[in-house]
């Protein structure tokens, strides 16, 4: 799958939700990765069985330097600041971003990104030039 974005940025998006996802998981918890295609959208989540967010904290995860359990902020690094980046790179991609949670049992992370197609210079295996659309300028 191809998407329309800055990869450095985007990396950064994948990163941030990515170490939040294991930073919050509990022991043993099921952590899941998924990445579909949506419409004109590819979407991707980050899946974790942990404390969860409550509900009364859910619209403030996305603000600069919000902790939603201030106890956790005593052993856990970071202040606050992953999630508003994430949403400030993904707003600037004209997509969205917004997360689910049951407080106590789990917590998703999903952003969005406008499909794109292969760049023409890039150099790909056989089998997948093929499945995405032919020959490219190599």
């Amino acid at each position: 799958m191809f998407v329309i974005g800055d990869m450095d940025a985007i990396h950064q998006v994948v990163y941030n939700l990515f170490d939040n996802g294991i930073k919050f998981s509990r022991d043993k918890g099921r952590y899941v990765i998924e990445i579909k295609e949506n419409s004109q959208k590819i979407e991707v989540s980050v899946f974790n069985e942990g404390d969860g967010i409550s509900e009364s904290d859910i619209p403030y995860v996305f603000d600069r330097f919000y902790k939603s359990d201030k106890s956790r902020g005593l052993d856990k690094t970071g202040v606050g600041l992953g999630l508003y980046i994430s949403r400030t790179i993904i707003e600037a991609h004209n997509e969205n971003i917004w997360v689910g949670s049951k407080q106590g049992e789990w917590c998703k992370f999903t952003f969005s990104l406008s499909k794109g197609t292969a760049p023409k210079n890039t150099l790909l295996p056989d089998k997948i030039r093929d499945e995405i659309g032919g020959s490219h300028d190599l």
